[in-house]
């Protein structure tokens, strides 16, 4: 009896002995982790680990990972998501039992333990060909281990391990490498720490390009950009592009300005470029595989010559020297500069709101007369922009022209309005001589030729055309209106009267009237969709340039048929020209909405 209780009490011990080593075998339990963007969005590929450290996963394309047979207690569960952010949550994990917790990350948020890598190097829009070198680097940050114990191992996906080189004590890793074989990899950079953390940064780099071409310095020369780069040294050439973009070199749509299909070829000329204050060029060479890549890129300053920030209200030529002359209305300024060299020579301050002004010779050398709302009208020598004089009419004074007979014809705005808007002072004493007309702010013309004055009202609806003759004294020997009244387009800031003083265009529609006391209607220059900013002629008036003010170019229309058979391109939006014997000063816009303008010079 006493045998089969000691027996038994064996069996019971063992018993017990079991029971807790089953205990001391389940103190771990499991965790869920569940990651998502902005909330509720799951997150696939993110790495998750915890501190203290134990288990590191990464996220299936659920947003989920299990971390299994953690140790019990509390964890710090970190999630890291390449290029996007981080977040952490905190759980306390039990024994035997599925802890759950969700992370979301934080994007621009890099928290965590795994060492976080930034690639420096290359960037991700550069092209390699075959056997060139190509430099890896990238920044790695670990707060706990130093950077010469972190482990990294830079691999392909095609030629397997690149490198193993620790980050030197700034944390950066690099190497550089022509041993890439052809084709498209994708490059995995791991860096582990010590705590047996690690993390993955991966990007694709391709050595399918064609071998690189260096397009050199750009030169301007009388108005153009000529390019010039290096030949492409293979056999497997197709063709080099030539493109351009406006403004810096940031530009994601550049325009393709021409294609060359000759290797040999090394040189273009850019004949339109922009009226921009900066223009960035760049080659792309194509190999008879059509892949591409792309020359280093030039930038060059005012490429279509000068550039001014404003649009000028109008714009006058010196009657015999390579000058013009600019009115910024706004910046109350006029402008001398040098059309040839393309140079500001001069400028002077204005007074008053500026109207349209002319220019020319009363018997005291050339001089510039600018009428202002201020009541005067003040003339500047057309040297030095010096004010000579001025010519107090008392009235707001919109439009001047002189007849070069000592004699300054303006509009002004008397009260009432009817009282001698049209009047005539002596540029001498600057007596009011007489006065006449219908409109007050009239825009005025002389006819070419003739002591006589075509004007266009501005201040009344419909729009009227009038007609002056001014007497050897300076008085209005003939006034006559129009008989349309507004029947056909008329427009006074699109207004010219041809060269042999035979008739006048106007508005935008191009249209056409003898420019005489009769004012005879005779039709439109052909313009389809065209829309006419301003025009120039030929000495004997046959033919017209007719500038776009929406198509970059000057028309070539023909008098009297009122056809158009021709046009030249330019590289802005003219808005005034002047024809200067064998060829024409355009201002131009460098886009139909732009405020820079500048100057070009067209060769008939």
């Amino acid at each position: 009896m006493k045998k089969i209780s000691f027996l038994f009490l064996l069996i019971i011990i063992a018993f017990v002995g079991c029971i807790k080593d089953d205990s001391e075998a389940t103190t771990a339990g499991d965790l869920n982790v569940r990651v998502v963007l902005n909330g509720n969005q799951p997150v696939g590929n993110a790495v998750v680990y915890t501190n203290p450290p134990s288990k590191q996963g990464t996220t299936d394309d659920f947003g989920s990972v299990l971390l299994t047979d953690l140790e019990k207690g509390s964890y710090e569960v970190f999630a890291s998501l390449e290029n996007v952010g981080s977040g952490k949550s905190v759980v306390n994990i039990q024994t035997s039992e599925l802890s759950e917790t969700t992370i979301n990350i934080i994007p621009g948020i890099n928290e965590g333990l795994a060492p976080v890598i930034q690639i420096v190097l290359p960037a991700t829009s550069t092209e390699y060909s075959e056997g060139e070198d190509i430099t890896f680097s990238a920044d790695i940050i670990d707060n706990e281990t130093p950077n010469q114990d972190l482990k990294v191992i830079w691999e392909s996906n095609v030629d397997g391990e690149l490198n193993t080189n620790s980050p030197d004590i700034n944390g950066n890793a690099t190497f550089t490498t022509n041993t890439l074989s052809r084709g498209i990899h994708q490059i995995t950079i791991t860096a582990e720490d010590s705590d047996g953390y690690s993390s993955s940064a991966s990007f694709e780099v391709s050595t399918l390009s064609p071998s690189t071409i260096t397009l050199l310095e750009p030169i301007k020369n009388e108005g153009k950009v000529l390019l010039e780069w290096t030949e492409y040294p293979n056999s497997d050439f197709l063709k080099y592009e030539i493109y351009r973009s406006n403004g810096n070199c940031s530009e994601i749509n550049p325009e393709l300005l021409g294609t060359i299909s000759e290797k040999e070829t090394l040189n273009f000329t850019d004949e339109l470029p922009p009226l921009e204050f900066q223009a960035c060029y760049f080659i792309k060479v194509t190999n008879n595989e059509n892949n591409s890549r792309n020359s280093n890129q030039e930038t060059v300053d005012t490429p279509g010559g000068h550039v001014f920030n404003f649009e000028p209200y109008d714009m006058l030529k010196h009657p015999t020297e390579d000058y013009i002359y600019l009115i910024d209305q706004a910046g109350q300024k006029l402008i001398k500069f040098d059309y040839i060299n393309l140079e500001v020579v001069n400028e002077t301050n204005l007074q008053g709101t500026i109207g349209y002004s002319d220019i020319g010779d009363n018997g005291y050398g050339v001089e510039i007369y600018t009428p202002s709302d201020n009541g005067y009208i003040y003339v500047y020598n057309a040297d030095n922009l010096s004010l000579t004089t001025s010519i107090n009419t008392g009235l707001k004074t919109a439009s001047v022209v002189t007849n070069g007979l000592g004699h300054v014809i303006a509009s002004v705005e008397p009260s009432p309005w009817w009282e001698q808007p049209i009047r005539t002072y002596s540029r001498e004493s600057g007596i009011h001589i007489d006065g006449n007309g219908d409109h007050e702010r009239d825009r005025l013309r002389m006819i070419p030729g003739k002591n006589e004055v075509i004007s266009i009202s501005t201040t009344v609806s419909p729009v009227d055309m009038e007609y002056f003759k001014i007497g050897s004294t300076g008085e209005i020997e003939i006034h006559e209106d129009d008989q349309y009244h507004g029947d056909y387009p008329l427009n006074p800031r699109i207004f010219r009267v041809s060269n042999d003083g035979t008739y006048l265009i106007t508005s935008e529609d191009g249209a056409v009237y003898l420019a005489n006391s009769s004012m005879e209607y005779k039709g439109q220059l052909q313009h389809g969709t065209l829309r006419f900013s301003d025009f120039a002629f030929s000495d004997d008036g046959t033919i017209i340039y007719a500038a776009t003010s929406n198509r970059k170019s000057i028309q070539i229309g023909h008098y009297p048929s009122l056809t158009r058979d021709d046009e030249f391109l330019t590289k802005g939006f003219p808005i005034f020209i002047i024809r200067d014997r064998d060829k024409i000063i355009s201002l131009s816009k460098a886009s139909e909405n732009a405020i820079n303008t500048g100057i070009e010079i067209i060769q008939l």
